[in-house]
């Protein structure tokens, strides 16, 4: 049941409970993957191979894992939990998602949360749009929050009012757009913190003034190239200090991060890919130690 920490302000703490579902016959739903902005279809297989593989590292680095159950066919982007909403201080914040197919995960989530004995501290209604794979944590009094297609200002304007409860400052961040300049990209995709001083970037898809605010506040930037960023090497998971899950096949950020004394963990994700997400999206964190 429900017994987490008051507080998980970090996205670069040790992983110790998180929530994820298992993909299941809801990935073969879908047969026209152009209208859910796929890059094809992924085989249903080959995606739960690829997650189980996820959740076998977590679960060999003590994360205690949650999982969503069983979920509507219709819910064909199920396995990206992060992207419908996020813990923090002992609760939970539901969004609303904005992408038509993904309408009504978000009462899946808030079933299950309650089922756990969660706290709903807020569920993003009305006109807002929030989905929550633009949330990254700077550090544990700032939050930056990406603006787009999948998150408008008055979803914004609702989550800030939740930070402000618990004095985190929000930093608005509008996106460019994916390499495709969709304007459908989540910032988790084109920016992540890896430690207290270093994040991985896709520069062309934020603007000038976030890279001279992380500048500013110490924190170095490694820039990720085009064919990386499209291969979502930005959607990484840290497991623990110095200690990462990274998509495989995307050699410039795997040398930077080993250059940097990293304990870099590659997965495969080629299948899961096609639907969109990222690493990231398919791990919903539930509890963090606060870092180092």
């Amino acid at each position: 049941m429900w017994d987490l920490e008051p507080s998980i302000r970090t996205d670069i703490g040790r992983l110790e409970r998180a929530l994820v579902h298992c993909p299941g016959a809801e990935v073969n739903s879908v047969v026209d993957p152009d209208a859910w902005n796929w890059d094809g279809l992924p085989r249903q297989k080959k995606v739960a191979e690829e997650h189980a593989a996820l959740v076998d590292v977590l679960e060999e680095h003590g994360v205690t894992i949650d999982y969503l159950g069983e979920v509507s066919e219709a819910f064909a982007e199920s396995m990206f939990v992060r992207d419908v909403a996020f813990a923090m201080e002992g609760g939970v914040c539901i969004g609303k998602m904005v992408e038509e197919t993904r309408r009504g995960e978000e009462r899946r989530l808030t079933e299950r949360f309650v089922e756990l004995g969660a706290p709903i501290y807020h569920s993003v209604h009305g006109p807002g749009g929030f989905e929550a794979g633009n949330l990254v944590w700077i550090d544990e009094d700032t939050v930056a929050i990406g603006r787009s297609r999948t998150t408008n200002a008055e979803g914004i304007r609702q989550v800030r009012t939740l930070f402000e409860t618990y004095d985190v400052d929000v930093v608005e961040v509008p996106i460019f757009g994916s390499t495709e300049s969709t304007g459908q990209t989540h910032l988790t995709l084109v920016f992540s913190m890896i430690e207290s001083d270093l994040a991985l970037a896709y520069p062309q898809a934020i603007p000038n003034e976030f890279l001279e605010l992380l500048d500013d506040r110490g924190v170095e930037v490694i820039e990720v190239p085009m064919r990386e960023q499209r291969n979502r090497a930005v959607s990484t998971v840290v497991l623990e200090p110095e200690t990462i899950l990274l998509p495989s096949g995307n050699p410039v950020v795997r040398g930077e991060l080993d250059d940097r004394g990293f304990d870099v963990i590659e997965l495969s994700i080629k299948e899961t890919r096609k639907a969109g997400g990222g690493l990231k999206g398919l791990v919903l964190p539930l509890e963090r130690a606060p870092p180092e």
